[in-house]
């Protein structure tokens, strides 16, 4: 049987598992409405822009926008993933154990 104090770790790591997953999947969720936004602006626009050279400005706009977009994501989730792991090097080099994978 386990102890006490090895079953509250085991509840503490599962917690944070738990709750860094959601952040994940949170960004990963943004993400996919940008590029399926930037998919289908040019058919949004299309059905609502009549004069062609407005129609194109505002599909090279909003393609351009979308991509400045996703890679702002992009690198935001880069720079939280660098963080994370420079919190969990910290961690362990003060000897938490918790938080050593």
């Amino acid at each position: 049987m386990r102890s006490q104090a090895e079953h509250s770790k085991w509840q503490e790591k599962e917690h944070h598992r738990r709750t860094r997953r959601r952040e994940r999947a949170v960004e990963g969720e943004i993400g996919q409405w940008v590029r399926r936004a930037g998919i289908l602006a040019p058919l949004i626009i299309g059905e609502f822009v009549k004069d062609p050279d407005r129609k194109w400005r505002f599909i090279r706009v909003t393609s351009v926008a979308a991509a400045i977009l996703s890679e702002g994501l992009h690198s935001h989730k880069a720079h939280r993933e660098r963080e994370r792991d420079r919190e969990a090097l910290e961690a362990c080099e003060t000897g938490s154990a918790l938080a050593c994978p």
